[in-house]
């Protein structure tokens, strides 16, 4: 048997691929979306499409299932969130890996085949990723893999830079954006599918961190590429994104870094949130104009204090177990949000 830290390459050639879409409220999406996936250069035989549907109102079910009888509609019938509805799509693959795509997306041609080819270099890759762009601005980036940020955020590297080819190199990162990923089934079997306590955001840098700590490598390779309409599915900045960036990245760290990291992650969450409660509450007396709710913040909180048992709990258990060491961890840490260019406070991946 091949060891998974093997540089030996993997000889099939055509392995079975389940590609995963969530979809909610997204039908203005899926013509594109589905029609790109059929021009594949990969052979018919060797993927399937599979599309979660997240209780979507918008008719979405009915047009797959007149519209694109090839495609495997999962009806969840009510909106289980990014994380609950891959893992439910999970549950129906057949393939040996999965590609997850999201729906506001288009693909090449090669998208399946470049990817493949990658993962199939090492039995130690867990993750493959490429670049995505920005479906109006075709030479702008909206991610090359993620990067870890020193305070437990999480970035799209080279998010909003133009594409001058600076990301046209293979190479690893610490982890994938879930708009598009390919992942290993055998590596979702020793660390688990998506945690669904964060229904969205954050969920794809748990996975990785997970990944990581297990010494599964993630990729980034330029051969390929998805146009992505940023943010199709929700707003960037709605209270409801807000909510779940906050909590989630003081969830992901409490779960999976090294001490310190998760305290002063956890430490700047509540203290960010305390402020703006303070000032939010403040400026509701004062009649002066303010950008953010106080009950986001106020349930970004008790979200925090009802979750953390369970999140310590799990930690416990993946910190007994991890393969790798907080050193070894420490070398994917950046101080900005991009190495060549300090911006954006947050992860920046939308559903």
């Amino acid at each position: 048997m091949i060891s998974k830290d093997s540089n030996i390459p993997e000889n099939r050639l055509t392995p079975f691929i389940s590609v995963i879409i969530v979809n909610y409220n997204g039908r203005r999406f899926l013509e594109k979306c589905l029609a790109s996936l059929l021009k594949q250069n990969y052979p018919t035989h060797g993927f399937e499409i599979i599309v979660v549907d997240n209780g979507s109102s918008d008719d979405s079910v009915e047009y797959m299932r007149l519209n694109w009888p090839f495609v495997r509609v999962i009806d969840a019938k009510k909106n289980l969130g990014f994380a609950a509805g891959n893992n439910l799509g999970f549950k129906h693959a057949k393939g040996e890996f999965y590609a997850l795509l999201n729906n506001d997306t288009e693909v090449p041609s090669n998208w399946i085949s470049a990817l493949v080819q990658q993962i199939l270099e090492s039995k130690s890759i867990g993750l493959v990723t490429c670049k995505i762009l920005f479906h109006g601005e075709k030479e702008t980036i909206n991610s090359a893999g993620l990067q870890l940020l020193a305070d437990g955020r999480g970035s799209d590297r080279g998010f909003r830079e133009k594409d001058l080819g600076q990301y046209d190199q293979k190479e690893d990162v610490f982890g994938a954006c879930g708009a598009s990923v390919l992942i290993r089934k055998e590596m979702l079997e020793e660390i688990g599918d998506f945690d669904e306590r964060l229904f969205m955001y954050y969920e794809d840098l748990d996975l990785s961190w997970r990944a990581k700590l297990m010494n599964w490598r993630c990729v980034y390779t330029p051969e390929t590429f998805v146009l992505h309409i940023h943010c199709g599915s929700s707003g960037e900045w709605s209270e409801f994104f807000r909510f779940h960036v906050e909590r989630n990245r003081a969830l992901v760290s409490i779960k999976n870094a090294p001490p310190s990291m998760a305290l002063k992650c956890l430490a700047i969450v509540v203290l960010k949130s305390c402020l703006s409660i303070i000032n939010g509450t403040v400026a509701n007396f004062t009649k002066k104009k303010k950008t953010y709710s106080v009950a986001t913040y106020f349930n970004v909180l008790c979200s925090l204090l009802f979750n953390l048992p369970s999140f310590i709990k799990s930690r416990l258990i993946i910190q007994k177990n991890k393969k790798t060491t907080n050193s070894s961890i420490k070398k994917w840490l950046q101080k900005n949000a991009n190495s060549r260019k300090t911006q954006l406070p947050e992860l920046r991946r939308c559903a």
